[in-house]
């Protein structure tokens, strides 16, 4: 049924908003461009690369950072294995997303998001003329959106996901999001709440559905083998050592997992501690935390050929090798749990049959964590005495270890459908024409 046009006043309201905000920062673009910052600066502003220039209606896929891209992996795999001579182009919010899936996904082209203003996002759909637009988890870009539907290119967001904070900041602007989900033609969200969640934002519940997070597919089609890639130099220099992992961490909760290790390592001399900061920018700070802190510390870039055994800890400052790492360890701390962020991605090492602790802020991936606590996979700790007792006790208990993590894997398992059921969706919108319906 078609929908209402939306008030075309919050379209101008917006564009114009992101116009002047674009023409308020030149004065500033020589500084951006000598900067980190400035990389991709054409690509943002709509400039195709050659090889996207290249494709011939491609299928669109934005994945945000590098756990979206990872996540994408799966279903991008289905998809070409029901439509093998389907172009593919991955657009991402961040640098270190666009090299993951440069790296990672082999699709054909890559290319960072242009700038969400109406007549640079609407010029790229109509050079791209993509046969659909696919948005892994919940980035409401109105722009995008208004534009694919007015060219009539079907819009899907896939393993949706609307955290009860972010539903109510978008709360906040419920006059733009109203005009804006009707003319999304597809939710496929990971929860029964972020469904209710998006519904209540504007979204017509007759487009909404709940199929799954994408991050359990890839999981549950992880291999759980040998370690491989450039992280099989890591896994080998640290053999015969046990392994804790702290992963995706944040400010505070390299500390806390440090106060937990203290006391191990005098009945675990082999113990060895890695670390894996959420954010590339904090692995000098992070460094220097250990440091001061006064264990034996040493970067990945940097580690030699083989590992000094006197290494405690391992500060991971590469990108895209933690998935590969989390095969040898003993058990994982997943970070943004205990630092105020609402969590990442607890059920990531169950898929290698690890035991999981994590704090009590999980508000972002509540159902996730619920699931394994209910199935006896993962612990919640509040402080470092906690973490330490439960590492302690699964060094002890290898037997006790690995029961968890099989536990763990068993919730993996259990949902490794949803990359079926999300291929199954987007198949459903290849064919000509199914845009129209929302005009």
């Amino acid at each position: 049924m078609p929908v209402p046009a939306p008030p075309r006043w919050s379209y101008a309201l917006y564009d114009v908003v992101g116009t002047a905000l674009g023409l308020a920062s030149l004065p500033f673009l020589p500084f951006l461009l000598l900067s980190r910052h400035g990389e991709g600066v054409g690509e943002r502003l709509g400039r195709l690369p050659l090889a996207v220039r290249r494709l011939q209606r491609p299928v669109w896929v934005h994945a945000a950072s590098v756990g979206e891209v990872i996540a994408a992996q799966p279903l991008l795999q289905r998809l070409r294995a029901r439509h093998p001579d389907l172009s593919i182009m991955v657009s991402t919010t961040s640098v270190t997303g666009r090299e993951t899936a440069r790296t990672r996904l082999g699709v054909d082209a890559v290319t960072l998001l242009p700038v969400d203003i109406g007549w640079i996002v609407g010029r790229v759909l109509r050079r791209m003329q993509p046969r659909c637009v696919i948005i892994l988890e919940t980035e409401i870009w109105p722009a995008l959106i208004r534009a694919a539907a007015q060219q009539r290119i079907p819009l899907l967001i896939v393993s949706g996901r609307l955290s009860a904070r972010a539903a109510v900041r978008y709360a906040r602007i419920r006059r733009l999001t109203q005009a804006v989900l009707p003319q999304v033609n597809a939710f496929a969200m990971q929860t029964a709440d972020d469904a209710a969640r998006i519904v209540a934002l504007g979204a017509p519940a007759a487009r909404v559905q709940v199929v799954g997070s994408l991050k359990f597919a890839r999981d549950a089609s992880t291999p759980a083998g040998p370690t491989h890639g450039p992280a099989a130099e890591v896994a080998a220099q640290m053999e015969g050592r046990t392994l804790l992992i702290a992963a995706s961490t944040h400010p505070g909760e390299e500390r806390l997992v440090l106060e937990a290790c203290a006391p191990l390592w005098d009945a675990f001399p082999d113990l060895l501690l890695l670390i894996a900061p959420r954010r590339p920018e904090r692995f000098d700070e992070v460094e220097q935390l250990l440091a001061r802190s006064g264990v034996r510390a040493e970067r990945r870039s940097r580690l030699r050929q083989p590992a000094e055994r006197a290494i405690q800890v391992l500060l991971l400052d590469t990108v895209g090798e933690l998935p590969n790492l989390l095969q040898a360890a003993r058990a994982v701390f997943v970070g943004g749990t205990i630092a105020p962020i609402g969590g990442h991605n607890v059920l990531e090492p169950a898929v290698f049959g690890k035991p999981v602790a994590f704090g009590p802020q999980t508000a972002d991936v509540a159902e996730t964590a619920a699931a394994l606590l209910d199935a006896g996979a993962a612990t919640r700790v509040v402080d470092a005495a906690g973490l330490h007792d439960e590492w302690r006790r699964l060094l002890e208990d290898p037997a006790a270890a690995a029961e968890m993590g099989a536990r763990g894997r068993a919730v993996v398992t259990a949902r490794a459908a949803v990359a079926e059921r999300t291929a199954d969706l987007v198949c459903g919108y290849l064919d000509e024409g199914r845009g129209s319906e929302l005009q």
